[in-house]
């Protein structure tokens, strides 16, 4: 048989354990479950590596993943690859086009193609057409597959081997493709572990909803993979019914139950709230007892009073943030399990209410490093040709996030350039976060806050402010303003240099999204820009304005590059027509 490496045998020891339930949906969204005890889901893998063998792949083949949801045959494949010592490669079904794909596909040299129905099927034709002598395997098709008993294969245990390749979302930039090793994920494990108070004598449980082509699904999943005695609970996509799902795992009996999230779903589950007396289907009493079982890991994106006291209202518990990064193996920082309600509630005022000098530059509480697995540093810059290149930062003041331990990537896939400027001295440089810490007033350790992403920074006056900031400010100025409430709109800031070429413009871009909005648009139109510079505050006044659909990755990040081109071409245009 295909063996399995030797971090992952000691959860495949027990064959008749439960291990995975697959949840689908239908047309009316009804959904049914798909089980597999661990030697059933054992024997996919088994069945995937046979036929990957078929067609060649050995170690470090690299495998292209073409899903279009998340899918049980997609886990059975990864850990299919990880016997005969190949790796997958992952493709975004939310936002990936046929050109992208094709570079995901030939930057990584993939030799076979994995797909499912669910995929896009025009992609799936280019993809044929322009690569004819790559095989295409269909994952439905491993049902119908002898499993191969023979031997075939060594034991791929190696730390150092590439276990994976994800690639980054690309909302700052060209996708790249991150090489995480075997010692990253057993490093993973340890952290997600410490941090939320793991006992190896629990019955435990993850309950999976965020697409696993991204670092969040699949450091979570290689974590169920490597643990006796745990579950997946793996659902195809987010609808109304994750939280009927949620509930009756909830009620299932387990010690622990991990849901990763991002703050996103919370504002899905405060309207749907108020849609009607149920929630999916679930009564609110019955729904909240449910969440109080559940340690619902946020991250992804700002955690904010808004998801902090939606949570608190559902659930009567905060959450368990986490912070880190595909090129980290997802995880570097986090709320410690043992820290207490009252505590965890201060630090997240104390962010939220941070000021520099007197002016308020808020942050986002994002827990603390792990040792001895995971270390950070907060620095004034990551610019090598700097003065100021890694030299510490205080506490209080803000700078660049750079962390170092065994979490962070081997590299980035087919480009070794990139990769060696991303490292100094074994710390990793390229997060490109702002950051600043802020010591515990009860235990004298450092908490960790997130302020922005460097390419979410705009200069004006020689200052930094951040895009997140200012569209915070400036949303509750157009609620307040124009009596619209918050689902009914959307703002996104962008920096340009349209009128001087060492300061920022104020680019803001306005999505009206339901009738009542659309109704104001020549209102806004006329006076937001004017009224906006006499109301809000100094480093948030408006200078360009533009009405169109705003582009966000599925956690909600804004596809900077996007909204930067699309600006510049609405700025041409106007230019060209007056």
């Amino acid at each position: 048989m295909n063996m399995l490496p030797r971090d992952y045998a000691p959860a495949f020891k027990e064959a008749d354990d439960p291990f995975l339930l697959y949840y689908r949906f239908g047309a009316d969204r009804e959904f049914d479950r798909i089980g597999f005890t661990r030697g059933e889901f054992l024997s996919l893998a088994r069945r995937a590596a046979g036929m990957l063998r078929q067609y060649g792949c050995g170690r470090g083949a690299r495998v292209l993943h073409c899903f279009g949801a998340n899918e049980y045959e997609d886990l059975a494949f990864r850990l299919g690859a990880w016997m005969i010592g190949a790796a997958p490669v992952t493709v975004n079904w939310q936002a990936d086009t046929l050109d992208r794909v094709s570079y995901k596909l030939k930057s990584t040299g993939a030799e076979v193609v994995v797909y499912s129905p669910s995929f896009d099927l025009t992609i799936l034709a280019g993809l044929r057409e322009t690569y004819d002598g790559v095989p295409f395997l269909d994952a439905t098709a491993i049902s119908g597959v002898t499993e191969n008993q023979k031997d075939e294969s060594g034991d791929f245990s190696d730390p150092l081997n590439t276990r994976m390749i994800i690639f980054t979302s690309g909302t700052t930039g060209t996708p790249k493709g991150v090489m995480l090793t075997g010692g990253n994920y057993q490093v993973n494990r340890k952290t997600l572990e410490q941090m939320m108070g793991i006992r190896d004598s629990d019955r435990f449980a993850v309950l999976v909803v965020n697409p696993l082509h991204h670092t969040n699904s699949t450091a979570i999943c290689d974590w169920a993979l490597r643990r006796p005695k745990s579950h997946i609970h793996l659902i195809e996509r987010y609808t109304t019914a994750y939280w009927n799902i949620l509930t009756r795992v909830s009620e299932s009996g387990y010690d622990r139950i991990i849901a990763p999230t991002v703050s996103r779903h919370f504002d899905f589950l405060d309207a749907l709230a108020a849609t009607g007396p149920t929630v999916g289907g679930v009564a609110p009493d019955r729904l909240k007892q449910a969440m109080s079982r559940i340690d619902f890991l946020i991250g992804s994106a700002p955690v904010g009073p808004k998801t902090v006291r939606c949570l608190k209202r559902f659930s009567g518990r905060t959450p368990a943030v986490r912070f880190g990064s595909t090129e980290t193996c997802l995880q570097v920082m986090g709320i410690p399990h043992c820290m207490t309600e009252e505590n965890r509630l201060e630090n997240f005022n104390k962010g939220w209410q941070h000021r520099i000098d007197g002016v308020a530059f808020p942050g986002y509480y994002v827990g603390r490093p792990h040792p001895p697995y995971t270390e950070v540093r907060i620095v004034k810059s990551i610019d090598r040709d700097s003065e100021d290149f890694l030299k510490d930062i205080p506490p209080g003041i803000s700078g660049y996030l750079i962390v170092r331990g065994g979490n962070v990537m081997k590299g980035y896939a087919g480009d070794r350039t990139v990769t060696r400027e991303a490292f100094e001295a074994g710390w990793y440089l390229g997060l490109k976060d702002i950051c600043f810490a802020l010591t515990n007033d009860r235990d004298g350790e450092l908490d960790y806050f997130w302020m922005s992403r460097d390419a979410s920074l705009l200069i004006r006056g020689g200052a930094n402010y951040s895009c997140e900031q200012i569209e915070t400010e400036l949303r509750e100025f157009i609620s307040r303003r124009y009596a619209l409430s918050g689902p009914s709109f959307d703002v996104a800031v962008v920096g340009l240099k349209v009128d001087s070429d060492h300061e920022d413009a104020w680019c803001v871009t306005i999505a009206l999204k339901d009738e009542p909005a659309l109704a104001k648009r020549n209102l806004i139109s006329e006076t937001f820009l004017e009224a906006a510079r006499e109301e809000v505050s100094k480093g948030a006044r408006p200078d360009y304005l533009r009405f169109a659909d705003i582009p966000r990755n599925f956690k909600g990040a804004l596809q900077v590059p996007e909204v930067k081109k699309a600006f510049e071409a609405h700025l041409y245009t106007k230019h060209v027509t007056q």
